[in-house]
């Protein structure tokens, strides 16, 4: 597996929270997204609040994305961070985030080639929202989110559109 992925930008960030995948917002060439893998070669315990996922103790392997958006939908925005907060606010001991509606899924496709990865269990990490215009620059929205493997232990897949 890769320690990371590099996708041509600009790019297309969409979400997968109902079945079906809808436009989250675009990066620019010089906000691209960056994909980085995590291998945990250590015991990795899970918490009483559920802050690390029991895919990830399983299977010992996860996915950090982290994405620059210059254009965004406000309201699939807001159904992700409803999300993050029910993740957090009301996880169980032994209950697996793939199970349920905790995870939704994550597609970023590159304008450019029409390639596409897809990241089928994802959640928006707790410091994972940033939202900020520096100056004379544009308003960018930065999100992070945490891939974590599905039940057959895929975490991403290849699509070529």
């Amino acid at each position: 597996m890769p320690t990371n992925l590099f996708i041509p930008g600009p790019t297309e960030i969409s979400v997968n929270t109902a079945g079906s995948f809808v436009t989250l917002g675009y990066s620019d060439n010089d906000n691209l997204p960056a994909v980085q893998f995590t291998d945990n070669h250590h015991e990795v315990k899970t918490v009483i609040g559920g802050a690390v996922p029991v895919e990830l103790v399983l299977t010992g392997t996860s996915a950090r994305i982290s994405v620059a958006l210059v254009k965004w939908d406000s309201a699939v925005l807001s159904g992700l961070l409803a999300k993050q907060r029910g993740t957090y606010n009301s996880a169980a001991v032994g209950t697996t985030m793939v199970a349920g509606v905790k995870t939704f899924g994550v597609r970023i496709e590159s304008i450019a080639t029409g390639q596409a990865f897809e990241f089928t269990r994802c959640y928006l990490q707790p410091d994972g929202y940033g939202d900020s215009q520096w100056g004379n620059r544009e308003r960018v929205l930065t999100l992070a989110f945490s891939a974590i493997p599905n039940g057959s232990n895929i975490l991403y897949t290849l699509v070529d559109s």
